[in-house]
């Protein structure tokens, strides 16, 4: 299905080859990257991309705040239109999440442009343009400035995995990138009370509240922003924050090296391995469920609920996203600690099949249950999503392909953003049954995947090892490629 991955290299690297292939055999020795580098990683790498993917969220989903606050009527829109203009920036996120990881490391490498910089410039200009949504007048101007939400959004996400990647190794990585998703799920939770108290500013001039959303909003982006370009990090060898004997460790211990094999190569080698397609469906898959619940929960529940009042709805979604970060989280603790990833997607994924057998019956169940049913929606999502960002980058052998894989997953991966929008159709409220089953039977055609895909690296590292045995030792593929194990 899938050649193992490989990567040429260079001269600079050749001092930690040994290493890389003693890694990827056999954790035979402690590690050097120790809980003192973690903690400092985290205070400069980690916090301000947790800040900008808060805020990236929040200028994405806001819309849905000032719909029911009037925009709508305002700008005298049908329910056609008022779909396209909430699903319009899916459109960017899917077509330039790989050029904007391309654009960021070729900025670094050639005008020394860091990668923070890039992404907090990228953040700053979703909040001028979320400001801007403000003072729309017309369906077409709402609609060119979300299309530009998407646009400045769409390197977000897949530049922040990119670039921890880069720093953190494998077992290091799983709870940095759910700490990413946690901003994302505070963000929902967050930028819904937050735009519920702003939404009721009255000013002289006549401003609805949902303008009043998107302009306060878009300032605080655009403040918190500007903060994250004092934070200049690119690749570790020039970070100025970690000492040498610190950058050593983590080229040490990352599994990613340089090349000289060339842009054209780099694509082949990342298009012939078939894995980077099952993450791809996986994720869209995935994603599907994710845009449901965050869309849809407050529906769900006024279905379970039909007496609740607003507050009363969202006091019952609150508790949904806060319980389903914990499990994240967890999940992404364990998945460092045992080193693997896999399996504990399959569990997410049974845990969401679960809840859409309870959430799917032709006789309602009772409110309570039905909650339940939620919950491992929720809790089943949440936990498998994360791991989708960390898989690709163990996987790919260099820092260009890691670069490719972050934007090829989670840019195909938006397209579940318009399956769920078609899934959970008005004309199937208040209680969705068709949407619950075809949610289920792509929930089961993910695990079903996941399966294969460990099925199948278990197989290949299997004959890895014999013809490593074999040959003595040797790791190397034709041409002498460094031959990588996949990890699951």
């Amino acid at each position: 299905m899938a050649q193992e991955p490989v990567a040429e290299v260079s001269q600079m690297d050749e001092k930690h080859s040994a290493t890389e292939t003693s890694h990827d055999l056999a954790l035979s020795g402690p590690s050097r990257f120790d809980q003192k580098l973690a903690l400092k990683l985290d205070l400069y790498l980690l916090t301000p991309m947790l800040f900008l993917n808060f805020l990236s969220l929040m200028g994405r989903t806001n819309i849905g705040a000032a719909m029911v606050q009037g925009l709508p009527k305002e700008l005298k829109m049908d329910a056609m239109k008022v779909f396209i203009s909430v699903t319009i920036p899916l459109v960017p996120l899917i077509l330039f999440e790989v050029p904007s990881n391309l654009l960021m490391r070729f900025l670094e490498r050639k005008y020394n442009f860091s990668y923070m910089r890039y992404l907090s410039l990228m953040t700053a200009l979703l909040g001028l343009v979320t400001l801007g949504q403000g003072f729309d007048q017309s369906y077409s101007a709402l609609l060119a400035t979300r299309f530009l939400v998407g646009v400045f959004d769409s390197g977000l996400i897949p530049g922040c995995i990119f670039v921890c990647a880069l720093y953190y190794p494998s077992v290091h990585l799983q709870w940095r990138v759910s700490m990413l998703m946690v901003a994302n799920i505070g963000s929902n939770v967050v930028g819904n009370i937050l735009a519920f108290g702003i939404a009721h500013i009255h000013s002289s001039n006549w401003y609805k509240g949902w303008r009043w959303v998107f302009i306060v909003e878009g300032c605080l982006t655009l403040a918190i922003s500007f903060a994250c370009l004092f934070c200049n990090i690119s690749r570790p060898e020039t970070a100025s924050f970690l000492t040498e004997e610190q950058k050593e460790i983590i080229a040490t211990e990352v599994e990613a090296r340089t090349t000289t094999v060339g842009i054209v190569a780099e694509w082949k080698i990342f298009l012939s391995n078939g894995l980077n397609y099952i993450w791809a469906a996986c994720y869209v898959l995935t994603c599907s469920t994710t845009y449901s619940v965050a869309i849809f929960a407050a529906s769900f529940v006024q279905a379970f609920h039909p007496h609740y009042t607003t507050p009363q709805v969202q006091g019952q979604v609150v508790p949904i996203f806060i319980v389903s970060g914990v499990a994240c989280l967890l999940a992404a603790y364990a998945a460092d600690r045992f080193n693997h990833r896999a399996g504990f997607a399959i569990v997410g994924y049974l845990i969401t099949a679960i809840g859409f057998i309870i959430l799917r019956q032709p006789k309602t169940p009772a409110p309570h249950i039905s909650m339940l049913g939620l919950y491992f929606v929720s809790i089943g999502t949440f936990i498998s999503l994360p791991l989708l960002y960390s898989l690709p980058m163990i996987n790919s052998a260099t820092p260009y392909q890691r670069a490719v894989a972050a934007g090829f997953v989670i840019g195909i991966g938006n397209v579940g953003g318009f399956a769920s929008s078609w899934l959970f159709r008005t004309s199937q409220a208040p209680h969705y049954h068709e949407g619950m089953t075809d949610s289920l039977i792509m929930t089961l055609v993910a695990l079903a995947l996941m399966a294969f895909a460990w099925l199948y690296i278990t197989i290949a590292n299997k004959r890895l090892d014999k013809n490593s045995t074999t040959d003595a030792g040797s790791d190397n593929g034709k041409d002498g490629l460094v031959v990588r194990r996949y990890r699951a």
